[in-house]
């Protein structure tokens, strides 16, 4: 049995298969993660959150003090009805007292404010990366089953601003398939849970 016959015919293979160009396709990540039912809860959990600050006591207290701050004021520079002097010192003591008792107010509520949006944010981050993770994870699954050596988000910029993909004449897209695998994912999920 002669081997050259053997190894030259590897030897083409190997050849010809290193030869061929990379197949890659095209997904667009950006319109997968809008059009994700989570974002969407994501979206409405957040603006529920960040109203929710506006409902805090502290900013319920800081709107009545400026309430009356702004009543005390009117009187005080009310030209047409003057207050007698005594009454006068009494408004304007009561005054200062309100405006400090408000800045006091407002920094807590401002303190407050930053700390909750803080977590707001981190939570909104964190729901981002594990959406963004699933799209990724799915992309590869679709891109390596229909037999693509690279996928790239012809939706995403550069560090720079400049879109990533310049030019994709020709090229497949396969964010329609992504969309797919990932509504089959969450049927099965859904499925998977119902009692």
């Amino acid at each position: 049995m002669n081997p050259l016959p053997i190894i030259a015919a590897t030897l083409a293979a190997t050849v010809l298969t290193a030869s061929a160009s990379p197949r890659f396709a095209l997904i667009r990540v950006r319109d997968i993660y809008a059009g994700l039912p989570a974002t969407s809860e994501l979206q409405k959990k957040i603006q529920t959150e960040r109203a929710g600050i506006m409902k805090d006591q502290r900013a319920d207290d800081l709107r009545k003090i400026i309430a009356k701050l702004q009543d005390l004021q009117a009187r005080l520079s009310d030209k047409k009805n003057p207050l007698p002097e005594q009454v006068s010192r009494k408004l304007a003591r009561s005054y200062e007292i309100k405006r400090q008792e408000a800045q006091t107010l407002q920094k807590d509520f401002e303190s407050f404010r930053t700390e909750r949006e803080k977590e707001i944010n981190r939570k909104m981050v964190a729901d981002m990366r594990a959406s963004l993770d699933r799209i990724m994870e799915t992309a590869r699954a679709v891109g390596k089953e229909q037999g693509y050596d690279l996928v790239f988000d012809s939706s995403g910029n550069t560090n720079t601003g400049l879109p990533f993909i310049l030019c994709s004449s020709g090229s497949v897209d396969l964010t329609d398939d992504v969309i797919a695998a990932l509504q089959d994912s969450a049927n099965a999920e859904t499925v998977a849970t119902e009692p």
